[in-house]
């Protein structure tokens, strides 16, 4: 007898995309975040009153713009610099791709593969904040 196995549908499949509401009379946004490459993870809803969002889901875009990799208040800066109503695409963490930023970083990943596109996405984004010292 023998096991079948199953084969994992890839991250990248998961995706979602939706708006992020404003919400109420104030304007404010209907999402928080949390997370940051200054926490050393990657950005993720903390909150969705508006709904568009679920709640721990990591953030990749923000209106187009790749932000993993992004402080949190760079990545606050993206959200509230965008056109309303702001597309945001988000994906469930799972066990490839966690909060955890260092882990995924340090992963090797076949060259050209999605998640190695994905990691030097993140280095670059990383690299804007970084200070070279002697």
């Amino acid at each position: 007898m023998s096991k079948a196995t199953v084969k994992k549908l890839h991250w990248r499949s998961k995706v979602q995309e939706s708006f992020v509401p404003l919400g109420g009379a104030s304007g404010e946004l209907g999402v928080a975040i949390g997370g940051g490459a200054d926490y050393g993870e990657f950005p993720f809803v903390t909150a969705a009153p508006g709904g568009g969002a679920t709640v721990g889901d990591i953030i990749l875009e923000i209106g187009g713009t790749p932000v993993l990799g992004l402080t949190l208040g760079d990545v606050r800066g993206v959200l509230n610099s965008c056109p309303h109503p702001i597309r945001i695409k988000t994906v469930l963490p799972g066990s490839t791709l966690c909060k955890d930023l260092r882990l995924y970083l340090s992963k090797c990943f076949t060259p050209g593969s999605m998640d190695s596109q994905l990691q030097q996405v993140i280095r670059e984004n990383l690299y804007l904040r970084a200070v070279p010292c002697k």
